[in-house]
């Protein structure tokens, strides 16, 4: 995989690779900050070295992924939108050897790559997401894992030299699939950058230049685009594939994409973080009951019950998932347990996710846990409760979900019941500085938190007093 990014940078150095709102770039820049990069980094890192890679969608960002990459060194993506403190235990776990910023695009090397020193079983990259006990989660994900995805992609999506539109931030796996179909099929990267999604004069003026034929996105950022009718065929007359993935696609979405672009073709795919990326995928027709699909050849999906035995068709049951695709657990390892497993001779992951088989697809119910998918992004409920409850003036809280009419998560809501000398104007600031904006949930204050007959709390009273 490496070895044919490396040959396309040096074998078409005219080839524009990668486009924000400002600059275009083509493969000649690129290898030249890869080179630069790569000097820089394998005077001051060994091997067994981590290096984070700190920014927003910056073209750096991808020079330094490439250049550790090559080098064989495990890179860590950190946005600029992470909170101060996540970003502070973010690199307390990594203890990284060095964190790259925009300034490493100045340094400059006359020395070529001539070679790939990176090893299948050594780790590629490590994306944190949310972690039920506060605390975010690292998952490695090593090289070999990386290549299945990558080639099993390349093969369902049909792409080559084409415009892919990128939505999703470089610390969320999403962008995994379209940073690496981009230099893998010689296509450019078109970048919403995150001021965009807050414009939506700026933001459509984007797609409408990007010519863009494929696109990465959540289900949750094509509702978005969709409330404004100009999203259509007119805007984007060349948009021909879309790749789903990071959350439930309804099929209210799917109907509404196939009226404004009547000949697109939907793939929707699914696969948790620790299975680098996706690991089902299917095409969605209009009018059909939306499955997750059928796996990729080199894994295995099974349907087991809380005693791994595996379930019939059409028994519901938490999705396993063992093959090529498994990373190599998190960086704390003492969360492996009972999640990271060897199932059928094989390593497996214990996804929490439940599902059923119906004709050799895979129809996806929710989650057992606290645990939810929204907006793309994977969100420990108990995470954002606990930090919360930190604040000295919070005497309780309870978070939860709320649901649009067709059963699909549309926010997060926290009840809070505070002390009796806090005052309620201050809670919302004091956790945005804790919380990244994706986690940050509505804010309900109450006067008592309900139980239930058997002392638990009453969310669905809870959830009442909203209406």
């Amino acid at each position: 995989m490496l070895n044919k990014i490396l040959n396309n940078l040096k074998k078409y150095p005219d080839d524009e690779c990668y486009q924000t709102k400002n600059n275009v770039y083509k493969n000649r820049d690129l290898y030249k900050y890869v080179c630069n990069i790569y000097s820089y980094i394998t005077k001051k890192c060994s091997r067994q070295d981590r290096v984070i890679v700190y920014g927003h969608k910056e073209i750096y960002m991808i020079a330094s992924f490439l250049a550790c990459s090559f080098a064989g060194i495990t890179y860590v993506p950190l946005d600029i939108s992470i909170p101060y403190e996540r970003k502070l235990n973010i690199i307390k776990q990594v203890k990284p050897k060095l964190i790259l910023t925009s300034d490493i695009i100045n340094e400059d090397s006359s020395e070529e790559i001539t070679s790939v020193s990176i090893k299948d079983n050594d780790i590629y990259y490590i994306i944190f997401t949310s972690g039920s006990s506060g605390q975010p989660k690292g998952v490695q994900i090593m090289y070999k894992n990386l290549k299945s995805c990558m080639n099993w992609l390349i093969d369902i999506c049909d792409i080559n030299q084409t415009v892919i539109l990128n939505q999703a931030n470089f610390s969320f796996d999403l962008s995994v699939a379209d940073i690496y179909l981009s230099l893998l099929t010689r296509s450019k990267h078109y970048i919403i950058e995150k001021e965009l999604t807050e414009d939506f004069y700026l933001l459509f003026n984007a797609l409408k230049i990007s010519n863009a034929e494929f696109a990465v996105m959540t289900p949750s950022f094509a509702d978005f685009l969709l409330i404004d009718k100009s999203f259509n065929k007119t805007l984007m007359p060349h948009l021909k594939k879309i790749l789903f993935c990071g959350e439930v696609l309804s099929q209210n979405t799917v109907s509404k994409l196939y009226e404004r672009f009547p000949y697109i073709k939907i793939i929707n795919s699914y696969g948790p973080t620790e299975c680098t990326f996706a690991v089902t995928s299917t095409v969605v027709t209009p009018n059909e009951k939306i499955s997750i699909g059928t796996p990729k050849d080199d894994v295995s999906i099974y349907i087991v019950d809380k005693n791994l035995n595996r379930l019939n068709e059409g028994e519901i049951g938490e999705i396993l998932i063992a093959g090529e695709s498994v990373g190599n657990g998190y960086l704390d390892k003492s969360l492996n347990k009972n999640t990271f497993i060897t199932y059928d001779n094989k390593r497996a992951y214990l996804t929490g996710d439940f599902a059923y088989w119906k004709d050799n697809k895979l129809y996806y119910i929710g989650r057992h846990d606290s645990q939810i998918k929204f907006k793309g992004y994977r969100i420990e409920l108990l995470e954002i409760e606990q930090v919360i409850n930190n604040l000295n003036y919070v005497q309780k809280s309870v978070v939860t979900t709320t649901k649009n009419k067709y059963g699909n998560i549309n926010g997060i809501i926290a009840f809070v019941l505070l002390k009796d000398f806090a005052k309620d104007d201050t809670i919302k600031n004091d956790i945005s500085n804790m919380l990244p904006k994706f986690m940050m949930p509505k804010i309900k204050i109450v006067e008592k938190i309900p139980l239930t007959p058997n002392g638990k709390v009453d969310i669905k009273l809870l959830l009442g007093e909203l209406k």
